[in-house]
């Protein structure tokens, strides 16, 4: 098991929904790392004496090289919200490339992502939507939601993760001539779980805020305009 880093999807916020060769992963190895909500969300890993590092955005540029370099000698697990290829590919990306530059190897353990939790909520299948993410860094094309609802698909749209977001995606609608009703779902899978269902505008009219963990359905409001 030297040499090898794993890097672990643990389910959208329900600790339950962690999957048992997620839960065997995080319990062989020594080194836990990830995001402090995504590592708290396990009570056993402290008590197990591993070694924990917090990951926080203002230090990853260090702190991956640091926990890749630790993977040379001790199994590493790298924790991710939901699943790591479900929205979260540059952090991925990050770890992928240095893994690579260090000579590590890397597994990728999927998860459960709360994507498949608004899923059941809209009752839609995942091949009946288009699924775009404003959770990046960089510059954002709001253009794609027009391009993404001209397909003849409902959207399933991840937001910037800011009190706003969900106020510049219903700009956007109101801009292409679409005022649908929007089903914005929050913290999907947590205890206090909630589903908002209202229209674009009145996100506005209403200056409406909602947390940083917000999933949003856009029904195919061009083909009912």
């Amino acid at each position: 098991m030297s040499n090898l880093i794993y890097i672990v999807g643990v389910g959208s916020g329900d600790p339950e929904l962690i999957t048992i060769k997620a839960l065997n992963v995080l319990k062989r190895v020594d080194v836990i790392a990830g995001w402090r909500n995504v590592v708290d969300r396990f009570d056993f890993l402290k008590m197990d004496g591993k070694q924990l590092i917090y990951l926080n955005y203002k230090e990853q540029e260090v702190q991956i090289p640091e926990i890749v370099r630790i993977a040379r000698e001790r199994d590493v697990a790298v924790l991710f919200h939901g699943d790591p290829m479900v929205s979260d590919y540059q952090f991925l990306n990050r770890i992928k490339r240095e893994c690579d530059r260090q000579g590590v190897q890397y597994i990728i353990i999927s998860g459960i992502p709360s994507v498949l939790r608004a899923l059941a909520i809209i009752g839609k299948d995942l091949a009946q939507i288009v699924f775009i993410t404003f959770h990046v860094r960089g510059e954002l094309d709001y253009d794609e939601i027009k391009k993404a609802l001209e397909i003849g698909r409902d959207l399933l749209i991840i937001p910037e993760p800011y009190p706003d977001g969900v106020r510049k995606v219903a700009e956007k609608l109101l801009q292409i001539g679409c005022n649908p009703v929007l089903t914005v779902m929050e913290r999907l899978s947590f205890p206090d779980e909630k589903v908002y269902r209202i229209k674009a505008e009145d996100v506005i009219k209403g200056d409406l805020k909602f947390s940083d963990l917000i999933i949003v359905h856009v029904p195919n409001c061009l083909r009912n305009s």
